[in-house]
């Protein structure tokens, strides 16, 4: 399996937009219609690294001051390389569930919705009380945008959320990550997954463990693994790309098959990272050392990757989606 990277970012910190001025990553995609639809975390320049005395588990031992407030910014691309940025953000903080960020949007599918789930904060990113949950937010037409609030357990730390696009056995299906594993939820219709019974998400995390899909295994992936893009139907399984963290926090790629019926079950997995950080905008940033795939989506058979680098800007890579479905074929567990 070969992934060829573009070897310049095709997103960076925009100067005359203030919002986005300071970095710009970590990108959801989807495609249709002709076009590409990108949704990506925007930091405006003015914020500082520190050392942070108490990380959140998990998280490295740096980190921003209060300054550092994301919003979700809007870019479309005809060709998948080259994208017009909208003038405003798509999503900005602003609620109390959201007061302090807005970032690293995944988008699906249902009917005639557009489902966007994202981190929300309510507290700033970098706090020692914890602020970080799954936001939900929905649009018909990427221009207006309606908020839904949480749509993850309210008192728990949680992200890396997309949902898949399209019902399966009838159930709306949500992958997220409570640290270290990646986790399967559904929802009986979209109704639930806005307005969940009381006791849902306390008997989801009452059982956790039972609901766990994926767990790190290999050294490359040690510390936390995430889903990342939106899951992709083929005839061999639903794609899943996710990322992995080591014991150094270098962030790479994997890649692996679930079953179209029962995505809890695992068909495939890469014992090796499809992706890592190489080039020097992947290696120096922000963030050193990370490749986070976030969005992906299929143009005339060729799966198109885009994934934050370095915490600073947008990556792009692409591969023939049936070679990476083949290749992965080779690790049926």
């Amino acid at each position: 399996m070969k992934i060829v990277k573009t070897k310049e970012p095709v997103l960076k910190p925009n100067k005359e937009l203030s919002w986005a001025s300071g970095a710009v990553f970590n990108p959801g995609a989807w495609y249709d219609n002709g076009k590409v639809h990108l949704l990506f975390r925007s930091i405006p320049k003015g914020y500082k690294s520190q050392i942070l005395d108490d990380p959140n588990p998990g998280e490295p031992e740096m980190g921003f001051d209060n300054n550092y407030v994301s919003s979700i910014g809007y870019a479309s691309s005809v060709d998948g390389i080259n994208f017009e940025w909208r003038r405003e953000p798509f999503i900005s903080p602003g609620e109390l569930f959201n007061k302090y960020g807005a970032e690293d949007a995944r988008i699906s599918k249902i009917d005639d919705d557009y489902l966007i789930t994202y981190t929300a904060l309510s507290r700033p990113a970098f706090d020692k009380i914890d602020g970080v949950r799954i936001g939900l937010a929905v649009t018909k037409d990427f221009k207006n945008i309606h908020k839904h609030g949480i749509a993850g357990p309210p008192n728990l730390r949680d992200k890396d959320a997309v949902i898949f696009p399209k019902k399966i056995n009838g159930k709306i299906v949500m992958l997220h990550r409570i640290v270290p594993d990646i986790q399967l939820v559904t929802f009986d219709s979209l109704n639930m997954l806005f307005n969940p019974h009381e006791n849902h998400w306390k008997d989801h995390i009452d059982n956790l463990e039972k609901h766990v899909i994926m767990k790190p295994e290999y050294d490359w992936e040690s510390k936390k693994i995430g889903a990342g893009p939106t899951p992709i139907e083929t005839d061999e399984g639903w794609l899943l790309i996710y990322h992995g963290v080591d014991e150094n926090h270098v962030y790479r790629m994997g890649a692996a098959l679930l079953d179209l019926n029962n995505p809890a079950k695992i068909i495939a997995r890469s014992p090796k990272p499809l992706m890592e950080p190489e080039l020097d905008f992947e290696l120096n940033g922000d963030v050193p050392n990370v490749v986070f795939p976030e969005g992906a989506v299929v143009i005339d058979g060729m799966l198109h990757i885009y994934y934050g680098a370095s915490d600073s800007v947008i990556g792009h890579a692409k591969i023939a989606l049936n070679e990476l479905v083949e290749g992965l074929l080779k690790y049926k567990l």
